[in-house]
């Protein structure tokens, strides 16, 4: 059922964007970390281009958003390193996928951040 990890990892699809995706990750926490402070004012939490900011909360609800991008990329690459026997492209899509993902989550974050800033 599982293909070997390590030549799983090897493979240009699915060990490049696993270290691009490590990559925005730890941008992300380190982004949240040194420009959210911990306060007891609320903070914009989403903002909708319609309606403006329609989420308000408390600071540390922010840091939800790179456990998201945690959370995918385990459950994906998990899913992924299962396909990879059966279906190589779409273990390799999976992996490329999770990429533009965190791309997106990061766009997102830092327009948030800025909003708050």
């Amino acid at each position: 059922m599982f293909y070997s990890p390590k030549l799983y990892f090897r493979d240009i699809w699915t060990g490049v964007p696993l270290l691009g995706t490590i990559l925005i990750q730890i941008f992300l926490w380190w982004y949240l970390i040194s420009n959210i402070r911990p306060d007891a004012a609320q903070i914009f939490l989403h903002y909708n281009i319609i309606f403006g900011v329609d989420l308000v909360g408390e600071w540390w609800r922010i840091y939800f958003i790179p456990l998201l991008g945690l959370a995918v990329i385990l459950l994906n690459y998990f899913f992924s390193l299962m396909f990879y026997s059966v279906d190589k492209f779409l273990a390799r899509l999976m992996s490329v996928w999770v990429l533009f993902f965190h791309v997106f989550l990061m766009i997102g974050t830092i327009l948030l951040v800025r909003l708050n800033i």
